[in-house]
């Protein structure tokens, strides 16, 4: 556990690094008309950077004080990780067929039958009004539309009439 502390933390580092490189090359300082491109970036790259330092540092004093501690993953934990993992994968590789909405609506019913093990009455509620709140707020509310897949905006268009 104490390994993957340290690991994390190292790419945590280096995303700050990153941020600050680029920063850096869009200017980070104030001009005429107020913050530069960078300003944000510099600083919030800065901040991971130096957070990122004491966690090192101490994670290192932890690791040589009292060994590498606990798995990261425990006996049977990946199982439970998959559980969560391959439907997630399925909710990206469904969005390209079916679109966002109607994806979601699938990962939420087997989310909340399957792992959650709640009755169907509450699994249609949640796996349809969920997508549904959703479609409402950003496509038709904020007008940003989400992804729609090959197929999504013809299912869509059929089941609204």
């Amino acid at each position: 556990m104490r390994r993957a502390d340290i690991i994390v933390a190292l790419g945590m580092m280096l995303v700050g690094i990153i941020a600050l490189g680029d920063g850096i090359r869009l200017g980070f300082g104030w001009g005429i008309s107020g913050p530069k491109a960078g300003f944000f970036p510099f600083y919030m790259g800065l901040g991971i950077f130096i957070c990122t330092v004491f966690i090192v540092i101490t994670a290192v004093k932890t690791y040589r004080k009292d060994g590498p501690g606990k798995p990261l993953i425990p006996e049977g934990g990946l199982t439970r990780i998959l559980w969560i993992l391959i439907p997630a994968i399925g909710v990206v590789l469904l969005t390209e067929l079916i679109g966002l909405h109607l994806a979601t609506v699938f990962y939420l019913a087997f989310n909340i039958r399957v792992l959650g093990k709640m009755s169907w009455v509450k699994v249609v509620l949640l796996s349809v009004l969920v997508p549904l709140s959703m479609y409402i707020v950003f496509d038709k509310v904020f007008l940003i539309p989400l992804p729609e897949g090959l197929w999504g905006g013809s299912l869509l268009a059929f089941l609204s009439f």
